[in-house]
C-alpha cells in the first residue's frame, strides 16, 4: 500500500513538473511584445514570371523596386523551366538581366534553385522533366543546379544560396517531398561553392523546423499574419495570437537540436485568396490585405528580433497602382525603406 501511494505520489510530480515546464514554454513563447529590433536588413522577393501573370511590364516592376522603393536585397529564382525549356537548351537572359538590375544599384541577390521556388505552381522542374522516372529526374535536378551555380558564383552580387522553398511544406504541383534529396542538394550546393551561406525555408507556423534547420547556414521561414483555408471557406484566419518574437524564441528553444540561425524569407504583404488575385474582387483582397494590415505587418516585422527579414508581394503592389488605382502600397513601402535606410 505504502508502495503504491509512494509510486503515485511520483506520478504526480512528474506530472506536475511536466506542467510546469509546459506553461513556462508557452509563456516564453506567447507572452510579451518586445520593442522594435535595431539594425534590420529588409529585402523583398521578385518573381518575374508572377508580374507578366499580373500583365506587368517585370522590367518595369523591378525597376520600381530598386528606384522608387529603394530595395536592395532580393530573393530572385532560378526557373528551371524558364531557363531549360527544352534539355539541354539554356536560356538565361531574363535571370541575368535581374541580377545585373539588382547589382547595378548596389544590391545583393539570394539566389533560389531547386525544384520547388517560390510562386505558383511551387514545383518549376520543365515538362521533358516530368516524364522521366524519379531516379533520372534527380539526376537531371542536380545537373541544372550545377549549370545555375557555376554560372553565377563569381558573381558578387550573389549573397547566398537557397536550395528548394519550403520543401517539406505539401502544397502546389510538386513530387512527394524527399529528405535524403534535399539534404544531397545542399550538400552539393556547397562543393561547387563554399564561399557563400547555404538556405533553405520552411513554414514559420506550421512546421518544427528541425527537418531542415540542422544542415543548412540559415532557415528562411515564412510568416503569414492572415491566411484562408479552401476546405473550411472564403474566411479569414487572423494569428492575432502569435507575437513577433514567437519565432526568434521557437528558435532559441530549438538550438540545442541543431537549428542555427533564422530569418524570414517571406513576409505576407499581399492577399490570401483561394483563387488567383485578378480573378478575385478587389474588395475581397483588401479584406485580408490593406493599409491598415500592411502597416501593422510593417511594425509586427520591426519587432521579431531577427536580423533580415524578406517581404513577399512587389508585383501586388504595383498591380494595385498600376491596374486598380490604388497608390497606397508602393507609397507606404517608400516610407517604410526611407526610414530604414
Amino acid at each position: 500500500m505504502k508502495l503504491n501511494i509512494s509510486l503515485l505520489s511520483f506520478i504526480k510530480l512528474v506530472l506536475g513538473l511536466v506542467g510546469l515546464l509546459l506553461v513556462a514554454i508557452l509563456a516564453f513563447l506567447f507572452i510579451g511584445w518586445p520593442s522594435k529590433t535595431p539594425q534590420v536588413t529588409y529585402g523583398m522577393t521578385f518573381s518575374r514570371p508572377y508580374a507578366q501573370e499580373l500583365g506587368l511590364d517585370p522590367d518595369k516592376t523591378l525597376q520600381v523596386a530598386v528606384d522608387d522603393i529603394g530595395i536592395k536585397r532580393f530573393r530572385l529564382s532560378a526557373y528551371w523551366k524558364l531557363i531549360e525549356p527544352e534539355q539541354g537548351t539554356w536560356n538565361f537572359s531574363d535571370l541575368d538581366k535581374d541580377v545585373q538590375t539588382v547589382a547595378a544599384h548596389g544590391g545583393k541577390v539570394v539566389l533560389a534553385v531547386g525544384e520547388k521556388l517560390p510562386r505558383w505552381p511551387e514545383c518549376w522542374g520543365p515538362d521533358w522533366w516530368k516524364k522521366m522516372p524519379r531516379a533520372e529526374q534527380r539526376q537531371e535536378t542536380l545537373r541544372y543546379i550545377e549549370t545555375v551555380v557555376t554560372r553565377y558564383r563569381n558573381n558578387p552580387a550573389i549573397l547566398a544560396w537557397q536550395v528548394e522553398n519550403e520543401p517539406h511544406f505539401v502544397y502546389g504541383d510538386c513530387p512527394a517531398p524527399d529528405y535524403l534529396f534535399i539534404r544531397n542538394e545542399t550538400d552539393f550546393v556547397r562543393g561547387l561553392d563554399p564561399t557563400r551561406q547555404i538556405y533553405t525555408t520552411d513554414s514559420g507556423e506550421l512546421s518544427t523546423w528541425l527537418t531542415l534547420g540542422v544542415f543548412v547556414d540559415r532557415l528562411g521561414i515564412s510568416v503569414y499574419r492572415v491566411v484562408r483555408n479552401p476546405i473550411i471557406g472564403n474566411f479569414n484566419f487572423y494569428y492575432w495570437f502569435v507575437p513577433p518574437y514567437f519565432y526568434l524564441h521557437k528558435a532559441i528553444l530549438l538550438r540545442p537540436f541543431g537549428v542555427k540561425d533564422l530569418y524570414v524569407s517571406e513576409f505576407q504583404m499581399e492577399p490570401w485568396s483561394n483563387k488567383a488575385l485578378q480573378d478575385t474582387p478587389i474588395s475581397d483582397q483588401l479584406s485580408s490585405m490593406n493599409l491598415q494590415q500592411m502597416q501593422k505587418n510593417f511594425d509586427f516585422a520591426e519587432r521579431m528580433g531577427l536580423n533580415a527579414v524578406d517581404f513577399w508581394g512587389i508585383e501586388w503592389w504595383e498591380w494595385m497602382k498600376e491596374k486598380q488605382g490604388h497608390q497606397e502600397f508602393i507609397e507606404a513601402a517608400k516610407k517604410f525603406w526611407q526610414a530604414h535606410q
